[in-house]
């Protein structure tokens, strides 16, 4: 069998004129279904309703990722995942009962878990928010989410950039 050489057409079987391929073509068709590298975010929320609607949105993402999302609806059920499982981000709400997610977000420091953390909430609390920066997360996001912007951040978190918030380093 002759090698597909970059510029010369290829017929797949020779059996018919129209599937003409070339090695570019192949490239990209590879590229483009062996490319997209799983990211795992753990979403830890309690209204069902939010945790649809964040699982929607990654679903819509596009950011050469596929995602796959677990979910926990407080800091305790979400324990045993940050355990045995390695995320590469967590979306975590602020408000929860039993265990919240500044308290989670401790635990998670304390057993070494590193992953970057978007924190989530409905709530205005300066002292709250100022709380969770000092504690290590990677953004405070406020709901309503702005979806645009929430995008913007979950690149830079998976990138490993500096998040938007923060103050140019000299």
């Amino acid at each position: 069998m002759a090698p597909i050489l970059a510029d010369s057409p290829r017929r797949l079987g020779g059996a018919r004129d129209d599937l003409d391929v070339t090695n570019e073509c192949f490239a990209r068709l590879l590229v483009r279904y062996t490319a997209r590298v799983s990211k795992r975010v753990l979403i830890v929320e309690d209204d069902p309703e939010i945790i649809q609607l964040l699982q929607e949105f990654f679903t819509g993402l596009e950011h050469g990722h596929d995602y796959e999302v677990e979910t926990a609806t407080d800091g305790v059920k979400a324990v045993p995942l940050l355990r045995r499982t390695q995320f590469d981000l967590v979306l975590l709400d602020m408000r929860m009962p039993r265990m919240d997610g500044l308290e989670l977000l401790k635990k998670m420091r304390q057993n070494k878990i590193r992953v970057p953390v978007l924190m989530v909430t409905a709530n205005d609390d300066a002292e709250a928010a100022g709380e969770a920066l000092s504690a290590g997360v990677f953004a405070y996001v406020p709901k309503p989410f702005d979806f645009p912007r929430l995008e913007h951040l979950v690149a830079l978190a998976l990138s490993g950039g500096p998040p938007a918030d923060a103050p140019p380093s000299t």
